[in-house]
């Protein structure tokens, strides 16, 4: 199934890459459904698009790795360097895509 997201203002996302090539922000894997890290961390349900997908310049981006505190209801936004860098190890950035159609 696939679910319309909201945020692109009527932008047109990249097509999603084959897999093992890199990220180009198709969002197509947080669109189908949020990732186990989501799942725990923000309590994201386990179906329809991310809640912390974001997007900006034509492209999707993951929340909690941008803007960790947002999702995470801190109080400022201090740690956001730290937890987005633990937060893109969890989740293989930089390592291709793998969602499968």
């Amino acid at each position: 199934m696939f679910h319309l997201i909201d945020g692109t203002r009527g932008q047109r996302l990249p097509v999603k890459p084959a897999n093992g090539e890199g990220c180009n922000g198709c969002s197509y894997c947080c669109a189908e459904e949020p990732c186990a890290t989501a799942v725990e961390y923000i309590g994201a349900g386990t179906e329809g698009p991310c809640p912390a997908l974001e997007f900006e310049d034509g492209r999707a981006w993951c929340g909690l790795v941008r803007h960790a505190s947002r999702y995470l209801d801190l109080p400022n936004d201090w740690a956001d360097q730290i937890l987005g860098e633990m937060f893109a190890t969890a989740l293989g950035a930089g390592r291709g895509c793998d969602a499968e159609l």
